[in-house]
């Protein structure tokens, strides 16, 4: 009787305040005073500045699985990931269609997507009803137009047509929603008109403080996203391509107004406690010990399994020797039947990527070391030395395994080792092809969590030359003095002399693609090595309508079988030649220029239509 009472008295309490409601017809729209809504959580300066934090997070760096910058580069001609079965999904025809928009391993642009986009679009609607000034509402605008565009340049190079979303949406929001995929063009241009807007109204300086998003952040998103869209225009046969050049053209050279020199040496931009104040470093990742550690570097690269980060024969093959010329004419190149002969007189950064070869003799206990009789055996290790001169925690020979230390603890006693052939038993550093990616390799101490701190290059004056130099020669503005404005400023920390643009002809490089004009491979061959395993590579092929350039084998090292118990994998067969692992590509197709839409969205969306091909 009592539950049955109270259940009364409950009943009629309800029926009471329903009344009232009705007397009252804003009664049920009266937000609770304890509960934040948009408008009162995004009101003041300061509210926003809170907000884009998490914002910030899209932005890739060291961590996270995979590593964004490495795995691109696993779908190109640039790398392999050396374990058994995971070959390129592109190039093993094992490439499918997903059936939702998550994750997409080694593509990591979150798949077909929008959730980040609306995040953005809530901060952005929140705008006009805040109090804050117009200044303040004009900056806070441009912050969201960037971020909004750096998502959507992952969108539009991944699928194409996307639809474009300016508005957060709500459930009620079905036109939106279920709507067409708006074209690339209309896209496109939103992007560059939004980037554009932002450009002229974020406000000088840093207006939310050091290493955030500014100007100069816009300028490089805009070099970027401008050469990469007129690019695959002109190549890919679409309209406009000059306007997106154009953009790129002229938001470039602000930007190399602004940072007229880069960092001296190489390895340091990828192997260092901070950047801040650096040359040439326009954003960057700062780690905090314990905090926001990465496992990216020692920890992973000296791992006992050993790295499954490989450098290709082809990628090796592409950077230039000491006399400025390709491996094809060189006057100093040695030949590639033993990669003390193939390391020599090479461009420097081969050095800070692939790690060079070695010998040493491994004492007992396995953390000392001693020379051996062969003078050429320690070649390399004193190479580096006078490289690293300044930088003693960084690409130091002889490798060794990661310890909480960071003790040489497990010294390898040479490289190449291979991970199908190791008598010797080093336990850090195997490969399957013979060039171990350790590009991100150093020695600094670690944290309480066993992790590194090492700040990431977010965007860095490099890429802008590089972008910049390209965008020229295909608005048929490259010359001398052009390059002296970009390669060239590249190349002193290479070790390789200036590029000569009036000595580049047609039999300059004798394995040049004979559909790319000579300066322009020469262009391309310089952005290819200086963002090596920066993750570019994959989408350059696309931009560039290369994809067939993963029709090669995959191949390593030139190697004599017998020298390694005839256990590894020759390509073609024979007692000598190059080593292979996976097998050979089954080819490029074009329907991968694209990604495909997920399943499941296609039922949902009955407007929507797949990309062609899948």
């Amino acid at each position: 009787m009592q539950i049955h009472s109270a259940m009364n008295k409950n009943i009629w309490a309800m029926i009471l305040l329903l009344g009232l409601a009705a007397c009252s017809k804003d009664f049920l729209d009266r937000q609770p005073k304890i509960e934040l809504t948009t408008a009162s959580a995004l009101a003041t300066n300061e509210n926003f500045q809170t907000y884009t934090w998490k914002l910030y997070d899209y932005i890739s760096g060291y961590g996270g699985t995979p590593e964004y910058m490495v795995s691109q580069e696993y779908n190109s001609d640039n790398m392999i990931q050396g374990n058994v079965g995971q070959q390129s999904a592109y190039m093993n025809h094992t490439k499918i269609v997903p059936n939702t928009g998550a994750v997409t391993p080694y593509l990591v642009v979150s798949g077909w997507d929008f959730s980040y986009i609306r995040q953005v679009n809530v901060m952005i609607d929140a705008i006009d009803h805040s109090q804050m000034s117009q200044e303040k509402r004009d900056h806070w605008r441009s912050v969201g137009y960037f971020f909004r565009a750096l998502r959507y340049y992952d969108l539009l190079a991944a699928y194409g047509d996307v639809p474009w979303i300016d508005h957060a949406l709500t459930e009620d929001s079905t036109a939106v929603l279920y709507t067409k995929r708006t074209p690339r063009e209309t896209v496109a241009q939103h992007m560059l008109d939004d980037l554009e807007w932002a450009h002229a109204h974020i406000g000088d300086g840093n207006p939310d403080g050091k290493n955030t998003i500014n100007q100069a952040c816009i300028e490089l998103l805009i070099s970027r996203f401008g050469l990469f869209e007129g690019t695959w225009r002109k190549y890919h046969g679409l309209e406009q391509a000059d306007i997106f050049l154009q953009a790129c053209k002229t938001y470039s050279e602000k930007l190399m107004e602004r940072f007229p020199a880069a960092m001296p040496n190489y390895n340091a931009v990828y192997n260092s406690q901070t950047l801040s104040d650096q040359p040439g470093i326009i954003l960057y990742k700062q780690y905090a010990p314990n905090l926001t550690d990465h496992a990216w570097g020692p920890k992973s690269i000296g791992s006992a399994a050993g790295s499954t980060s490989e450098v290709t024969r082809d990628a090796v093959d592409s950077y230039l020797c000491t006399d400025g010329k390709p491996i094809s004419t060189s006057q100093v190149y040695e030949g590639h039947q033993n990669m003390y002969d193939q390391f020599r007189h090479r461009d420097n950064r081969l050095y800070f990527t692939v790690e060079p070869p070695y010998k040493v003799t491994v004492g007992t206990p396995n953390s000392t070391w001693s020379y051996t009789s062969n003078p050429k055996d320690a070649e390399y290790i004193q190479l580096m030395e006078s490289l690293m001169k300044g930088y003693p925690l960084t690409l130091q020979l002889p490798f060794c395994l990661w310890s909480t230390s960071m003790q040489e603890n497990a010294i390898t006693s040479m490289c190449p080792v291979f991970a199908s052939y190791n008598p010797t038993n080093d336990i850090a550093g195997a490969t399957r092809l013979g060039y171990l990616f350790w590009k991100q390799w150093n020695r600094f101490p670690l944290d309480g969590n066993n992790n590194s701190t090492t700040a990431y290059p977010i965007f860095r004056i490099g890429e802008a030359w590089l972008n910049y130099a390209e965008c020229m020669f295909e608005l048929g503005l490259f010359n001398q003095q052009v390059a002296d404005m970009t390669i060239n400023k590249l190349r002193p920390r290479a070790g390789l002399p200036a590029m000569e643009v009036a000595h580049i002809g047609t039999d300059f490089d004798l394995n040049r693609d004979s559909d790319v004009p000579a300066i322009l491979w020469e262009i391309r061959r310089e952005r290819r090595v200086e963002l090596m395993g920066d993750g570019f590579r994959f989408n350059d092929l696309k931009r560039w309508k290369k994809g067939t350039y993963l029709n090669k084998m995959q191949l390593g090292l030139y190697v004599r079988n017998a020298a390694y118990g005839n256990k590894l994998s020759i390509y073609g067969g024979g007692s000598e030649g190059y080593v292979q692992f996976f097998p050979k590509p089954l080819g490029w197709e074009d329907k991968y220029y694209l990604e495909p839409i997920p399943s499941q969205e296609l039922l949902l969306n009955k407007n929507l239509i797949q990309n062609p091909g899948w």
